[in-house]
């Protein structure tokens, strides 16, 4: 009985934070794309790394944007309502 507590318990966890990180991936993406409009993000190949996020209705979030040669770009990005309102170096 009580493992199976512990079990529904661990499956609820994972369904809760499933849709919190798609949010946040899609997030990333925007940012980043804006980043890249902006002249921000390194030329080049790069790849980004999510770093941290804060805020609730409004989502700063902080991004590496990592080239395969030369010096990491640290970015911030601020979203509300699934729209990036600004970006810029961290």
């Amino acid at each position: 009985m009580r493992i199976a507590l512990i079990a529904a318990g661990v499956a609820s966890a994972a369904a809760v934070a499933t849709p919190a990180l798609a949010s946040t991936a899609k997030h990333v993406n925007l940012c980043v794309a804006e980043m890249k409009k902006e002249g921000i993000a390194p030329s080049g190949d790069f790849r980004s790394k999510f770093v941290k996020s804060r805020g609730a209705s409004t989502k700063t979030l902080f991004i590496d944007l990592i080239p395969s040669d030369g010096d990491t770009v640290n970015g911030k990005c601020k979203v509300s309502r699934g729209k990036v309102k600004e970006v810029s170096l961290a």
